[in-house]
This record gives C-alpha cells, sequence and structure tokens, in this order.
C-alpha cells in the first residue's frame, strides 16, 4: 500500500475529472480508478496519528500548565513584603502660617 498524506487523500478523492492524474511517487492513474480505489484504512491511519499527536500536546500543555502554578507558588513565597509606607516629612509650620 502506498503511502500519501491526508492531503493527497482529499485529493484523490475530491477529484472528479477523466484525464490522468500523477501521484507523488510518480504513478499515473485515471479519476476513474479513484472511484473504486479504497483509501479509508489510509485516512483512519492519518486519523489515528493526528488524535495520538493531539493527545500527546495536550499532556504536555498539562505539564507546563503545573509546572508554570508550581513556579508562580514558589515566586509567591519567596517574594519580597511591599515597602513600607514612607512617612511624610513633618513640615515645620513657620509663625504666619495658620495652623
Amino acid at each position: 500500500m502506498t503511502k500519501m498524506t491526508l492531503r493527497e487523500a482529499s485529493r484523490l478523492i475530491t477529484s472528479q475529472s477523466s484525464a490522468m492524474t500523477k501521484g507523488s511517487d510518480g504513478h499515473q492513474f485515471e479519476a476513474a480508478e479513484l472511484q473504486t480505489r479504497n483509501i479509508t484504512p489510509v485516512l483512519e491511519a492519518e486519523i489515528a496519528a493526528v488524535r495520538a499527536v493531539a493527545e500527546l500536546l495536550r499532556a504536555q500543555l498539562t505539564d507546563s500548565r503545573k509546572e508554570c502554578e508550581r513556579w508562580r507558588q514558589k515566586a509567591e513565597q519567596l517574594a519580597l513584603p511591599p515597602p513600607a509606607p514612607v512617612p511624610e516629612p513633618l513640615r515645620r509650620r513657620l509663625w504666619w502660617q495658620p495652623a
């Protein structure tokens, strides 16, 4: 069985012309031949591969989020307390200013 990409498989399915088509491996076939060709296993394999990659990416995203949360908690533990407010300097009242 010839391996093909999902794009190639979709092109094979949607092709309606009776002209000769050249595949990626150099093999030529007619569009009528595509009607009888069973590419379901190829599509199922592609779908399974995409689902496996999606599951791996979800797992990596979950791990990254957990690690980010751990770092955030550690940063909050080590964070310096907010600076104490700076007292306003005492203003000397001059004898001509009202109280």
